[in-house]
């Protein structure tokens, strides 16, 4: 949803798509952002990321809430439904590209591992006078010739040199990669906690929990892993002893009132489920936190 006071655009200040057939949009910096004062006001885009060259000029981006200024030459990849805007100097020479998000993933079918690195935003400074520099200008010429012109294949043409250049930004940002997708990581086993906190009284398997995250109980197994040093099962079994020792501690149920209480059928098998994990039968740890238990002997 669209944040009050700050406009989402198709391009900036419009609110139709361009209207010429093409998959993508293409200009140069100065073409919109001298009719705007060369300021680009705080906006975004719904289904539309931008792709942005600055050869030379000055430059501030404000993203978000942060604005900071661009070192040129630099490439900038601004994803969909972020508030961004830019201020030129009215010397800027660069060149934006904007594309429909879904488009991306036809430009990185082959490499869908790329494809997170374009979930955040992608700032890559370039060193002014090396090799990448020039192949990146005569990248965005030739796109500006192709986008102008006539030639058979221009669409196909524009797609390649397209492709070369999201895969570029995406090499240049493999920390940034490393750190979205550790987020996932981090976000898929919140998620397995909030579904363990309804179900754990249920006894249901691995499985059942990573088929509502969308993932098999091997991934789900390595994220617990990598986020929680254990696996998925281990993390279930917590949380039942966090409730069993609840109970056992504030509770008037007897021992075999919380068992059945947390899904066992056996009374026995939950004394020993309880001893195994805790190291302490249920009677020996509900006796540690009774009132007449000395200070300090609660594990």
């Amino acid at each position: 949803m669209a944040l009050p006071g700050v406009p989402t655009y198709k391009l900036f200040g419009e609110k139709e798509l361009w209207p010429t057939p093409e998959p993508v949009h293409y200009e140069t910096i100065a073409a919109r952002s001298a009719l705007h004062d060369w300021e680009i006001t705080p906006h975004s885009h719904d289904g539309l990321i931008q792709i942005v060259f600055l050869l030379s000029g000055e430059a501030r981006m404000t993203f978000e809430t942060r604005s900071f200024e661009l070192q040129t030459p630099c490439l900038v990849m601004v994803p969909a439904r972020h508030i961004h805007g830019f201020r030129f100097s009215p010397d800027m020479v660069g060149h934006i590209v904007t594309l429909p998000q879904a488009l991306l993933g036809e430009l990185l079918v082959l490499s869908p591992d790329l494809r997170v690195a374009f979930d955040s935003l992608r700032y890559l400074p370039l060193a002014e006078g090396e090799e990448s520099v020039e192949r990146m200008r005569l990248r965005f010429e030739q796109f500006g010739r192709e986008y102008a012109g006539h030639q058979p294949g221009r669409i196909s043409m524009l797609m390649a040199i397209l492709g070369l250049v999201v895969v570029e930004l995406a090499r240049a940002g493999g920390a940034t990669a490393e750190r979205a997708s550790q987020d996932r990581i981090r976000q898929r086993v919140e998620r397995f906690h909030m579904l363990i906190e309804q179900h754990f009284r249920d006894w249901q398997p691995v499985s059942f929990y990573a088929q509502r995250l969308g993932v098999s109980p091997q991934q789900l197994n390595e994220s617990c892993r990598r986020e929680a040093g254990t696996n998925a099962q281990n993390l279930i079994h917590e949380r039942l002893l966090l409730e069993a020792r609840r109970l056992l501690a504030y509770s008037d149920l007897d021992v075999t009132g919380i068992g059945y209480s947390l899904g066992f059928r056996d009374p026995a098998y939950f004394s020993r489920f309880f001893a195994r994990h805790q190291g302490l039968t249920p009677t020996e740890f509900r006796q540690a936190f009774s009132p007449a238990a000395p200070s300090g002997t609660a594990p």
